[in-house]
């Protein structure tokens, strides 16, 4: 009864943190956890079988060998659940049956006192010497598993030698020290911080596994040193209530970490909608890219990100960045200008997909795209993020509100670019009634004009008189042909739909102008799809586009040095893309240029009504037309246009 009463208090505190265990594995089940609760049953299982040991007849043997076996195979389970594949399930249970079955069977055959060397010396070649390979095999292999397998081989290889002879002690001892001392430093490393919990954990696994050496060599130097044997009993004291600090210490950290992410999420909405709000305003969503990005980088685990916005010429430019070196912007901006919709949506097939609309890229472990998509499904950009761990790893809520930032921001950019068209449409609305009120009214004085300088061209005889009135006669027509074009810029009626052909037209308006283009050594170089279908717009309408865009390519590029206009047309989905692209000095006004009588032309060169007829043209048959820069020097124009759809019959189909 005495030796219950002595480990009465042990037995009574190692239960209670049994108990505590048990209730962890509800609030925070993990496979760890549940290992810890097997291994510290072990252990109370270890001092429970104590205080019945009789130390005599067969009832003793059998007591310490369940003694043993429970104290060595807590320090196994202790040990497989620190190392990282303790979340797989197989090899969990692998490790465990493997070391397990080795280690009880070495335990219970020393207790017993069999003679059986070559059997329990396999044993321990199994606990010892496996070990140390399953650690070499680790990739890539860092150097405390070359130093734990060196240890694990050389105290293997003394153990065996003993275990040959006879002797079994050092074998347990040895497996209690490494197992138990190892705890310690694999402890720490899954736990690297200066916490108290993860000190009392690391140090008392350590003086844990010190225990067993410093007995032997105590009972072997100091046989009669009398000591207390509660004080062998600190190490585990401490191994316990510090896994239950570190634990706390976790919880803690999740409560600190989901608070401040609570904080930045609270804080990327109130500044999402502050740029909203002005962006609803009119401001240009281009100026408050930066903003977008620094708010990302600031309230999210990317310490890098950028906003690519698309051109109304399809391309994409870096509209803002944040978290970038000046080399990883240059290289971002280069990135940016050679991609296009069409290897937008190939990269976003190609990448793994993290949520509803975010990709993990195929060719980068930390780099992730979200594509911004309108309402009306077009995509407007997109949203280029870096972590500087790997992105698998990310919090998947954390995904979910990039997302709805991406798509509210492409919602707010597509509003916006539609607000400018309204407003532009409306303008032109309001100067094509005022241009047709006084084209109409000029009509008649300069028809008046024409009438008379051709009567009085007839009537006079002096050669000099008559160059006179020619010259009149000439100029009047001009300002006919400029009335006849605000007429054409202000009428509004839709008409029927026609079907024109694109390359015979351009075939018509090039050899029009191809004196000019030799005269000027200029260029010109196109790229018709053979396959196209025809316009939805009439024969003169679709001249009449093509010309003022060739002209107005024409006299950007006369004072070039180099002269080059490239037209391209292709089909996508059920419009015409027609693309002038020009090597001049590009637009110096890209908000204005569709205004009618703007002009950068030298006095007498331009009327400043061409793109705006083309936009009106363009307006009427359901098209739309995009001015851009390209970089460095030149002007891009992009013409779409609505593919004709024959009487009767359905919308021609093409595969493309």
């Amino acid at each position: 009864m005495t030796p219950l009463l002595e480990k009465l208090p042990t037995i009574l505190v190692l239960a209670v943190l049994v108990g505590i265990f048990l209730s962890l594995r509800k609030h925070a089940p993990s496979a760890r956890i549940r290992l810890w609760t097997y291994a510290w049953a072990l252990i109370f299982l270890h001092f429970f079988i104590q205080a019945f040991e009789t130390h005599t007849g067969t009832l003793e043997t059998v007591l310490e060998s369940i003694d043993i076996t429970a104290l060595e195979l807590s320090g196994v389970v202790f040990v497989v659940s620190m190392l990282r594949l303790v979340e797989g399930r197989g090899r969990r249970l692998g490790l465990l049956a493997l070391l397990g079955i080795s280690v009880g069977f070495h335990a219970f055959a020393a207790s017993f006192n069999w003679q059986i060397p070559w059997t329990m010396s396999t044993a321990l070649a199994i606990i010892f010497f496996v070990s140390a390979v399953l650690a070499l095999l680790a990739r890539p292999l860092p150097r405390f598993n070359i130093g734990v397998s060196v240890v694990l081989v050389a105290a293997g290889i003394w153990a065996v030698h003993n275990q040959l002879h006879g002797s079994p002690d050092f074998a347990i001892n040895a497996i209690l020290t490494i197992s138990f001392g190892l705890c310690g430093l694999l402890f720490w490393k899954r736990y690297p911080r200066p916490s108290a919990g993860v000190i009392a954990v690391s140090g008392g696994f350590l003086a844990w596994g010190a225990v067993f050496p410093v007995g032997a060599l105590l009972d072997h130097y100091l046989p009669k040193l009398q000591m207390n044997p509660e004080i062998w009993n600190v190490p585990k004291y401490f191994v316990a209530f510090g896994m239950v600090l570190t634990l706390l210490e976790d919880k803690s950290r999740i409560i600190e970490q989901s608070s401040a992410r609570e904080h930045a999420e609270n804080l990327l909405l109130q500044r999402l909608s502050h740029i909203t709000s002005r962006l609803l305003a009119g401001k240009d969503p281009a100026a408050l890219c930066n903003e977008v990005a620094t708010a990302v980088t600031d309230a999210s685990g990317f310490s890098k990100a950028a906003l690519l916005l698309s051109a109304e010429d399809r391309s994409f430019h870096l509209a803002g960045a944040n978290g970038f070196s000046v080399e990883e912007s240059k290289e971002l901006k280069g990135r940016a200008g050679n991609l296009t919709i069409e290897q937008l949506k190939a990269l976003c097939s190609k990448g793994n997909q993290l949520g509803n609309n975010s990709y993990h890229m195929a060719h980068s472990d930390n780099e992730v795209l979200i594509p911004l998509i309108s309402w009306r499904g077009s995509y407007v950009g997109c949203l280029f993020l870096r972590c500087t761990e790997p992105s698998i790893n990310l919090d998947k809520s954390e995904m979910v509100k990039l997302e709805v930032l991406a798509s509210d921001l492409a919602v707010t950019i597509e509003n916006t670019r539609l607000h400018h068209q309204l407003v532009r449409a409306e303008k032109l609305a309001a100067l094509g009634q005022l241009v047709a009120g006084v084209a109409h009214e000029l009509n008649n004085p300069l028809t008046g004009i024409i009438g008379y300088s051709e009567l009085l061209a007839e009537e006079v005889q002096e050669e000099k008189v008559v160059k006179r009135l020619q010259k009149l006669g000439h100029e009047a027509h001009r300002m006919k042909r400029i009335v006849d074009g605000l007429l054409r810029f202000a009428r509004q009626n839709n008409p029927a739909m026609r079907a024109a052909d694109l390359d015979s037209a351009l075939r018509d308006v090039i050899q029009l102008r191809e004196y000019h283009l030799r005269k000027l050594g200029i260029h010109v170089e196109s790229h018709i799809d053979p396959e196209l279908p025809p316009i939805a717009i009439g024969e003169d309408e679709l001249k009449q586009v093509l010309l003022n865009l060739l002209n107005n390519s024409m006299d950007a590029v006369e004072d070039s040095v180099e002269r080059s206009i490239q037209i391209r047309a292709s089909r996508h989905q059920n419009t015409v893309v027609i693309q002038f692209e020009d090597s001049g000095p590009g637009f110096a006004d890209l908000n204005r240029a569709f205004d009618p009588f703007f002009t950068t032309k030298p006095v007498g060169k331009g009327t400043g009504l061409g793109l705006s007829i083309c936009y009106g043209i363009a307006q009427e048959c359901g098209g739309e037309i995009a001015l851009a820069n390209k970089q460095l020097y030149g002007a891009s124009v992009v013409l779409e246009l609505p593919v004709a759809v024959s009487a009767g019959q359905p919308t021609i189909a093409l595969s493309v």
